[in-house]
């Protein structure tokens, strides 16, 4: 079971997925305009969410109605977003009890891969290269403010990064958030690269990498990639060993930047999460899922190759109303000048998404 209308293009990765695995996967659509309805997977919505909020029993009621539409003994909750993740977390016992299965490790270890603050401590524990760290809020610029935990402790309400760049970048931060909610780093420049893997009860790893290209503003969601083969290097390595001798499993994308002063691969982030760029893991012929649901006891026919697409493009999140694109190691002339080949490469101008594609586009 997945929660759509949020992350939709890594729900949308799932079903193409699972369309092609004969795995079963059944969506509760957020509303009315989910952009679920706008592919042929809306024929999977079986319920449609009340409201924003999510409530246990409601979750347990749509457990039941699983099992009995289907015969189920129990239904894989989708790790779909950090916010339904640390849900599913909270009330493991009451939703294991219902039927469902929660393919996450235990909250503890959750939270150090996902919390910054924690993430980054572990990593420097492991001798895994971080940015430096200042004492407090920083005069010099740039540099970069993260959310010590997911949930502020003055709002309780989730909080995000800030990239600092300006004294007007710095003063509007100060504007909008609590200071003791952060800590602070240096700004890292150079090629931003993405550690995608899911690790197996076993220990096995499923990876792939990417190499980002353009980028929402502020640190937003990756627009344009291409292949990497970090994933392959020395230095990817202690991230996949550190995890694995903690116990961890699931799916987890490492966010690091290779320094252009150093050339070391310094840590930026995890997100141990469905994400956006999952189609583009599938497209490079690397299978999350397959390991993610028989760790589960869910087993999936033998995936047909398709393309090889050498490049992740969501064209839907290029937007006349935001700020314009951050570029990495790129530039609006190579766009321009190869888009043909990029835009052969978009993730929903394909026959199952068209509709959306389309939607996207009249939005932008």
């Amino acid at each position: 079971m997945t929660l759509s209308g949020h992350n939709h293009r890594a729900v949308v990765a799932l079903c193409r997925w699972a369309a092609a695995a004969g795995v079963p996967v059944h969506a509760v659509a957020r509303n009315a305009g989910d952009p679920i309805h706008l592919t042929p997977y809306a024929s999977q919505v079986f319920v449609r969410r009340r409201s924003a909020a999510l409530d246990v029993d409601e979750v347990a009621t749509w457990i039941h109605i699983l099992c009995r539409q289907h015969g189920y003994e129990q239904v894989v909750m989708a790790p779909s977003t950090e916010f339904f993740n640390r849900f599913l977390l909270r009330h493991r016992p009451a939703i294991e009890a219902a039927g469902g299965i929660v393919p996450l490790v235990g909250e503890a270890l959750y939270e150090q891969v996902s919390d910054k603050h924690a993430f980054a401590a572990m990593c420097a524990a492991h001798a895994i290269p971080v940015p430096a760290v200042f004492d407090g809020l920083p005069e010099q610029l740039p540099f970069v403010a993260k959310p010590r935990r997911y949930l502020g402790a003055s709002s309780a309400q989730q909080v995000k990064p800030y990239l600092i760049f300006t004294p007007a970048d710095r003063e509007q931060f100060l504007q909008r958030e609590a200071v003791a909610d952060f800590f602070f780093q240096e700004f890292v420049e150079g090629e931003s690269l993405y550690l995608l893997a899911h690790i197996a009860r076993d220990g096995k790893v499923t990876a792939s990498a990417q190499e980002n290209l353009m980028q929402q503003a502020g640190g937003g969601s990756i627009i344009l990639a291409r292949a990497h083969d970090f994933h392959l290097e020395p230095q990817a390595r202690p991230y996949l060993d550190m995890l694995i001798g903690a116990g961890f499993h699931g799916l987890v994308m490492i966010e690091v930047r290779r320094c252009r002063r150093t050339g070391r691969a310094v840590m930026i982030e995890a997100n141990p999460r469905m994400w956006g760029p999952l189609q583009f893991m599938l497209d490079r012929h690397a299978d999350p899922f397959t390991p993610l649901f028989a760790d589960h006891g869910i087993e999936a026919a033998p995936a047909t190759p398709g393309p090889a697409h050498p490049y992740y493009f969501w064209s839907g999140g290029l937007s006349r109303s935001l700020p314009p694109c951050t570029f990495h190691n790129f530039s609006p002339d190579r766009f321009v000048a190869d888009y043909a080949r990029i835009a052969a490469s978009d993730l929903f101008a394909r026959d199952d998404t068209r509709r959306l594609h389309q939607h996207e586009l009249s939005e932008a």
